[in-house]
């Protein structure tokens, strides 16, 4: 076929360079995707808080996109991946930690040729880390809290999970193939980041939430009539649900460059088990949609669609760490379970008067700690071989006979990521508290953020300074009216209601 043997050399470096194009092609066009989740974010978030801040919460995700992506590139790529060439080569001992070298990109000797593209991928996926937290806090942290949040998110608390799980010198990573600095036969499996992304994301968004305090009158006291509980409870729902409806979709949308990018290339086979992560997501969205409509429906008889939308994101979330590893009928189990895990941490956030506007501490945090578990379970010998390349593999899912060390490093995995994002969101938070940076003040929160802080509310409401109603069956003892005058010295008392502001 071939005239002379230069040529089947030439044709064959070729076809090799036609796979790296394509490899590369292929993370650039998924991280689009994750990137283009920054939109299902903002309008989610939009759609899920009152009018009056609708300009903040937009602000804030834009400077997710801005001040994140640029610390990343700073420092979080090098803690997370940081691979020098010319240090790689020297003999120096790696750690196993926290990754060193190419901070902003610069390199002593010459870049590998994937380097950017996966630059690119990662970037992005850190920016969706800090943007979970942004819903968490909504309607009440101060912009420069939350700028250095963001800040500190990107370029050190998410990267240090990343070379933990992700990197090949980390001790819990997978890819390490020094079973002496290794932890568990196979380290942690964690496909697309259910614990790396969502766990570290939903940490930080319950810590948060916790440190900051509830939205002035979200919380009644523990005697509030039932009639002011539902009034309550309208006061602070979401303004507009067809922008979170939209946002959910795109979101589910980009969940495909999420999962399915994951692979890192497309060529020599990896298209198969990107198929597959297609399918084991789109099933554990439904499954988890389904559940979270069903059950909702059974307990309240209406038809919910705020938990709807939050199931479907729940089982994304849970199927991204075991996408490329479990079969379709355990993405169904998976997804059916995250559902019901949303729906009780949810409750229990309510219970504990935690105020996550978003959630994003039950559908990310929660599903993210079952998704990174449910790996130890539903795991199969065949699907690790094909993720992960792993030759005759003797450790997988306890549910197929593979033990129980996989589902032990699993959870010593998300042990370990809960308390690091844990530990040191209190570390920043607690101080800016203490400083009084970290709260906007009563005022503020009750005009909104719109008004005050970007040059005017997006949105306005025909039921602005609507009263609440009085209780018609008033306890017959000091608490009898638990809702306090609209005055100043009332801000933060806990039955203060401030005026409908929507």
């Amino acid at each position: 076929f071939f005239s002379t043997r230069s040529d089947c050399y030439i044709m064959a470096v070729t076809i090799d360079s036609l796979v790296i194009d394509m490899n590369q092609m292929w993370l650039i066009l998924c991280a689009v995707l994750v990137f283009f989740m920054q939109v299902g974010f903002t309008m989610l978030e939009c759609g899920s808080v009152r009018a009056k801040n609708v300009s903040n919460i937009i602000f804030k995700n834009v400077l997710d996109a801005v001040i994140a992506i640029l610390a990343y590139w700073i420092c979080g790529w090098a803690f997370a991946y940081g691979g020098d060439p010319a240090r790689a080569t020297s003999g120096t001992k790696t750690n196993t930690f926290i990754g060193s070298g190419e901070f902003c990109l610069v390199s002593s000797g010459a870049p590998e040729p994937a380097v950017y593209a996966s630059w690119f991928f990662q970037a992005v996926f850190a920016a969706t880390a800090i943007t979970i937290v942004s819903g968490a806090v909504a309607e009440r942290i101060t912009m420069q809290a939350y700028a250095a949040m963001a800040v500190f998110m990107c370029a050190f608390i998410y990267p240090v999970v990343v070379h933990w799980v992700w990197s090949a010198q980390g001790w819990l990573s997978a890819f390490n193939t020094d079973s002496a600095t290794r932890f568990g036969t196979n380290g942690m499996l964690d496909f697309a980041g259910s614990g790396v992304v969502h766990l570290v994301g939903g940490t930080s968004s319950f810590i948060a939430a916790w440190i900051l305090g509830p939205r002035l009158g979200r919380f009644g006291t523990n005697r509030e009539s039932i009639q002011h509980k539902q009034e309550r409870a309208k006061i602070f729902r979401p303004h507009n649900r067809c922008l979170a409806s939209l946002g959910t979709l795109i979101l589910w949308v980009g969940w495909y460059g999420f999962n399915c990018g994951s692979t890192l290339v497309i060529a020599n086979g990896a298209s198969f088990v990107a198929a597959k992560v297609a399918v084991t997501t789109t099933l554990s969205a439904a499954a988890a949609g389904a559940t979270c409509m069903l059950t909702n429906f059974f307990l309240t008889h209406t038809l919910d669609i705020d938990a709807t939308l939050n199931g479907i994101l729940a089982g994304l979330v849970s199927i991204t760490a075991s996408c490329s590893l479990v079969e379709p009928w355990a993405a169904v189990t998976i997804g059916l379970i995250g559902g019901f895990v949303y729906l009780g941490f949810s409750r229990l956030l309510v219970m504990l008067h935690i105020d996550d506007p978003l959630n994003a501490s039950a559908v990310h945090g929660a599903a993210g700690l079952w998704g990174v578990t449910a790996v130890g379970l539903f795991t199969t010998a065949n699907n690790l071989s094909s993720a992960y390349a792993v030759a005759n593999p003797q450790k997988y899912g306890l549910f197929y006979g593979g033990g129980w060390e996989q589902l032990g490093v699993q959870c010593v995995g998300w042990l370990v990521i809960l308390a690091w994002s844990a530990v040191l969101t209190a570390l920043l938070l607690l101080p800016l508290k203490r400083l009084g940076h970290l709260r906007i003040s009563p005022e503020v929160e009750v005009m909104g953020l719109d008004d005050q802080e970007h040059g005017g509310a997006y949105m306005t409401s025909l039921a602005q300074h609507e009263e609440f109603p009085e209780d018609p069956y008033p306890m017959k003892d000091s608490f009898a009216y638990p809702y306090l005058p609209n005055t100043p010295q009332n801000f933060g008392v806990p039955g203060y209601l401030p005026p409908m502001h929507y």
